[in-house]
């Protein structure tokens, strides 16, 4: 065989195995960008940078009339619990305003939302920028085949079939967003953590300047869709709370002064919640909450949006 053969075979063999591997990745379609995704349910598996801001394009604006943005604080907040309303959690572990606002804005572009929630934590805040490459354009067309989907197949494997479930559990992030990582986060030792937070005292709260510009370009990127905002201040432990209750008091004025009358704000770590907040049972680290803390949460926004949307809801 001369070497001109041997290229010209190795080449037809090399388009014939991408072309296959692209059409069993479209196929598959795990983040809902090839196909329609009206009905289905996308699970996360690996990557929850990567795979939100993949299904932001089509399976959440399809399939959901509302979301919850913010960093862990409220990743953990199962939209299931509201049974009337279709929500996505669309928050990520660690992430700031600036990552965030890539997948509001395409959910926002390719759907019909409603309203957004939005917890405000000083992570969210903190700084800004993208943190990571997992938030670019090219992983749309890396989801015909990548490294990163590779390894999304794997842990798909490794969490259906259950064999490391303590390093990767069953139910990792479900359909609706929902990022249980109680599962593996929570020690039994909230109170020895909240105890330990709250003696360190007083602590500064920083706010990055250009990232509390891109939190107020995104409210009102939203008010000019006209999409309900629903803020609220996720509950701290009372304990930590105090130590730090005067830098706390002035982030809330800073954050408070972004919205406007038509928006809606919830304080739960107002005084009127301090036997709520106090009970070390409502988190599982100094910060986090337990499940028993989400029921509380969800709760509160559930009320919320009954009495937004259930009166127009009825008189259609």
């Amino acid at each position: 065989m001369t070497a001109k053969k041997f290229i010209i075979r190795v080449g037809i063999f090399s388009t014939l195995l991408i072309a296959v591997i692209v059409g069993i990745n479209y196929s598959l379609d795990i983040y809902g960008l090839f196909r329609d995704t009206k009905g289905r349910h996308l699970n996360i598996y690996a990557d929850e940078r990567t795979s939100k801001y993949l299904l932001s394009f089509n399976y959440i604006p399809e399939n959901f009339e509302g979301i919850i943005i913010g960093p862990s604080l409220s990743a953990n907040l199962n939209p299931k619990y509201i049974e009337e309303f279709k929500i996505y959690n669309a928050s990520i572990m660690g992430a700031n305003i600036s990552e965030l606002s890539y997948l509001v804005r395409n959910i926002v572009e390719n759907g019909d939302l409603k309203f957004v929630i939005i917890c405000l934590d000083p992570y969210l805040t903190k700084d800004h920028g993208r943190k990571t490459a997992m938030i670019d354009p090219k992983e749309y067309y890396g989801a015909l085949g990548s490294t990163s989907l590779l390894k999304a197949y794997i842990l798909k494997y490794i969490r259906e079939w259950e064999l490391l479930p303590e390093e990767y559990p069953k139910e990792y992030i479900n359909d609706y967003g929902f990022n249980n990582f109680n599962l593996v986060l929570d020690k039994g030792k909230a109170r020895e953590m909240i105890e330990e937070e709250a003696a360190k005292g007083e602590e500064e709260i920083y706010i990055d300047p250009l990232a509390l510009q891109e939190l107020k370009e995104t409210l009102r990127y939203l008010r000019e869709n006209d999409i309900k905002i629903i803020a609220y201040f996720s509950p701290l432990p009372y304990q930590v709370l105090s130590a730090n209750k005067d830098n706390y008091r002035e982030y809330q004025e800073v954050m408070a002064s972004l919205l406007t009358p038509r928006d809606i704000l919830l304080d739960l770590n107002d005084e009127e919640y301090q036997e709520i907040t106090s009970d070390y049972e409502l988190f599982i680290d100094h910060g986090h909450l337990s499940e028993k803390g989400q029921v509380f949460v969800l709760n509160k926004l559930r009320n919320v949006l009954r009495e937004e949307f259930l009166p127009e809801r009825q008189q259609k």
